[in-house]
């Protein structure tokens, strides 16, 4: 495993050759995220308002889905936030996933450089995941309420734009 990226790393859409490793990545950090199959991966990419996979030298390093507002997306999560915004103006972060070999190397803050707009973006942090609450609140998202559901306790945060 090398310690940094090489120099051919791309960021690009996902397509559907893709899905199979997204699943597999996102399968295996369900300590950070919920489970998916390949259906509602895709399901999930076709809705987004953003869809992107990081590549290192041809392997998927990770990816980023995000939502907009007004999609017919069942997450009790999602609609939290859709009812915290007063307006439609916001993007919804679904989930962001690293390869565990690709972890601690940047992956994860390029991806959030590349969905980084001029719109605020929600999302979730499971309470009990420090490391990312603490990537979060140094990238300037901020706690605005906490929802818990199933024995999980979620951490809402908001990144309003600089």
């Amino acid at each position: 495993m090398s310690p940094v990226l090489t120099q051919t790393t791309t960021i690009r859409p996902i397509n559907d050759n893709d899905l199979d490793t997204i699943v597999d990545l996102n399968q295996d950090a369900l300590e950070g995220v919920g489970p998916l199959d390949r259906a509602k991966t895709a399901e999930l990419v076709a809705m987004a308002d953003q869809a992107l996979v990081m590549e290192d030298d041809g392997d998927i390093a990770g990816f980023v889905i995000t939502l907009p507002p007004g999609v017919a997306y069942d997450s009790s999560r999602y609609r939290w936030f859709d009812g915290y915004f007063d307006t439609d103006d916001y993007v919804y972060l679904d989930r962001i996933v690293v390869s565990a070999d690709h972890r601690r190397k940047g992956v994860a803050s390029r991806l959030y450089e590349a969905i980084e707009r001029d719109k605020p973006i929600g999302l979730e942090v499971y309470d009990h995941n420090d490391a990312s609450l603490a990537f979060h609140a140094g990238r300037g998202f901020r706690e605005v309420g906490v929802l818990a559901e199933s024995g999980v306790v979620n951490v809402m945060m908001v990144r309003l734009p600089a």
